[in-house]
């Protein structure tokens, strides 16, 4: 069992160590690829440099792990505790939002890791009804969105036929779903009954059951997060209140970064004449990487190669994407599958590149990607969906493209190709990005005011914040206990 860190002062008296024990609920954790998780590292990292300490519960997909059972590791200074889970028990589209086993799982790990404060980043695998669960405890609770997940069970509002939602419509999820996931539909024999075992009377109702209970669970988590405009515009739309989405982006630290990224084309024989346009992420349909490698065959662009770094997944099992692109890399020496890298060789990786593209056809609701390119000095190319435009500020530090249009795609890598000055200049133009250790103030004011406001506590802290009145002795020399674990574990 892990405790909060307590000390005693001169008098006896149990004092809670200074700083906040903070738990993070994510679905990956670093090293796994992606980049929340590369996101939710560096926060991390951050918060332990400003005296906090991190606990993490995330999920455990290998093979041969008895479902539910957890294991713990360190990681970078950071307890991540593992539930064995690879979504073995789905019978309906009700156990995708809620899993009440999964909710054990988190009330047990937070009786026996007390924490000031509870972060949640994704519930895949665990569910939305965890939110209540640890409300209902009575934790301070604070969630990003990272992604849309809670409207959406493939997480990025793209269907199966590659028709984009604005919103999420119970007859058109309920298709899609049952297309996706067979098994999750009335036709595959799923149970038709809803998160809260109300029945239910066809995929449609089951998918608008989903939702609503979905949004219900946004209600329980003091503060949400989202990290660009265009993330809280969809999630808007979709019935959550403007006021309750606060913006909150990721942090990159873009000096480090360049000089890395210096540091390492110094090693790197020069290429004469050639240049090299990358892509990073999964080989999705949504990331729109097979309209783009179609463009590229169409283009006027003999001296550009095109890389794709990421991870050569299917899709929610479909791998027709991934098929189609492998053919026309047959076809075109030009264009290279690289394969997943881990976010420690990304240096390296923007070394070989001269721009980085990002063509995808769902609402983005960051573009981490193409943000590092832009903090290493490199011109992007990017869609027009979602957050992506932001990362070319205005296009001074590059293009933005129609989504999924091929012959606009086809233009804009010949314009890269062939206009130096224009790549000059786009490369030049001083990134918009703060640094992660500016993040982790923005959080850490976030969970004490949460902490203050449910708890009438104010924590003591290793930093001061401006704008935050230090702790009193009486306010901080009682630990908290933790309220209700065990008897919202066992019914006592």
């Amino acid at each position: 069992m892990t405790a909060t860190p307590i000390s005693t002062d001169a008098l006896g008296k149990h004092v809670k160590a200074v700083g906040l024990d903070v738990g993070f609920i994510a679905q990956g954790w670093h090293p796994d690829p992606g980049g929340v998780e590369t996101h939710t590292a560096a926060t991390a990292r951050a918060l332990i440099a400003r005296g906090h300490r991190v606990h993490v519960l995330a999920l455990d997909g290998r093979e041969g792990r008895e479902p539910y059972s957890t294991s713990i590791e360190h990681v970078d200074g950071v307890e991540v505790r593992r539930m064995a889970y690879r979504y073995h028990d789905q019978r309906a589209l009700a156990d995708v939002i809620r899993n009440r086993r999964a909710e054990d799982v988190v009330l047990a790990w937070m009786a026996e890791t007390p924490c000031d404060v509870i972060h949640v980043h994704h519930l895949t695998g665990f569910g939305a009804g965890a939110l209540r669960a640890i409300a209902e405890v009575g934790n301070p609770l604070v969630m990003s969105l990272h992604d849309y997940w809670m409207l959406c069970p493939r997480g990025q509002m793209f269907r199966h036929d590659g028709v984009v939602c604005a919103t999420p419509e119970p007859a058109a999820c309920g298709e899609c779903i049952a297309k996706t996931w067979a098994h999750l539909g009335a036709a595959g024999g799923a149970k038709l009954v809803g998160p809260d075992d109300e029945v239910l009377a066809d995929d449609a109702a089951a998918a608008g059951a989903r939702t609503s209970f979905a949004l219900a669970m946004l209600e329980a988590p003091a503060r949400l997060f989202v990290p660009s405009r265009a993330a809280q515009e969809v999630f808007v739309a979709s019935g959550v209140a403007r006021a309750r989405l606060e913006l909150l982006e990721y942090g990159i630290d873009a000096d480090e970064l360049r000089h890395a990224v210096a540091a390492e084309r110094a090693k790197l024989a020069h290429r004469e004449g050639e240049l090299t346009i990358g892509v990073l992420g999964a080989l999705f349909a949504s990331k729109g990487v097979l309209e783009l490698a179609r463009a590229f065959t169409q283009a006027d662009a003999p001296n550009l190669r095109l890389a794709f770094y990421g991870p050569a997944w299917t899709y929610h099992g479909d791998a027709s994407t991934l098929e189609a692109l492998q053919e026309l890399v047959r076809g075109d020496s030009r264009i290279r599958l690289c394969g997943a890298y881990e976010h420690r060789e990304l240096p390296g990786v923007l070394a070989r590149l001269d721009g980085v593209a990002a063509p995808s056809v769902w609402h983005e609701t960051f573009g981490l990607g193409v943000r590092e390119a832009r903090a290493a000095g490199l011109p992007v190319l990017v869609s027009d969906m979602g957050a992506l435009a932001d990362a070319a500020q205005g296009g001074q530090g590059g293009l933005v493209v129609r989504a999924g249009d091929v012959f606009a795609w086809r233009d804009a890598l010949e314009r890269f190709a062939r206009d130096r000055a224009a790549r000059e200049r786009w490369a030049a133009a001083r990134p918009t990005t703060r640094t992660v250790a500016a993040l982790a103030v923005d959080l850490e004011r976030a969970y004490v005011e949460t902490i203050v406001a449910k708890t009438g506590r104010m924590p003591r802290l290793a930093q001061p914040i401006d704008g935050l009145a230090p702790a009193t002795s009486a306010s901080a020399s009682t630990p908290r206990e933790p309220r209700g674990f065990w008897r919202k574990l066992f019914g006592g």
